[in-house]
């Protein structure tokens, strides 16, 4: 049976997300942090909504973001601000957290 698209959205993000996690060894942090902001935002708010919506997914999502903005160690606080920036208002502190 075929899966929704949505949900194939949210797992293809994810994927995203998991990939610029594995890839640690081959860039810098930074660049890590940069792939990060890229693939938010290019996701649609559809597939952000849908990731929202299941609990596994947004969990990882989440830990994968945190890994990336933990490597960038005194940068952090700014990276945080620039992400939420990216992925507004209702889904930043979701996902990034807040305050920072």
């Amino acid at each position: 049976m075929k899966q929704p698209a949505p949900e194939r959205s949210s797992c293809a993000l994810l994927s995203q997300l998991r990939t610029i996690m594995e890839d640690g060894t081959a860039a810098t942090a930074e660049d890590r942090y940069r792939h990060l902001l890229g693939a938010f935002r290019a996701t649609g708010a559809a597939e952000i909504n849908t990731l929202l919506a299941i609990p596994e997914q947004l969990s990882l999502a989440s830990d994968y973001v945190h890994a990336v903005l933990d490597d960038l160690d005194e940068r952090r606080p700014v990276a945080a601000t620039e992400l939420h920036g990216v992925l507004g208002a209702a889904v930043g502190p979701i996902l990034v957290g807040w305050p920072e």
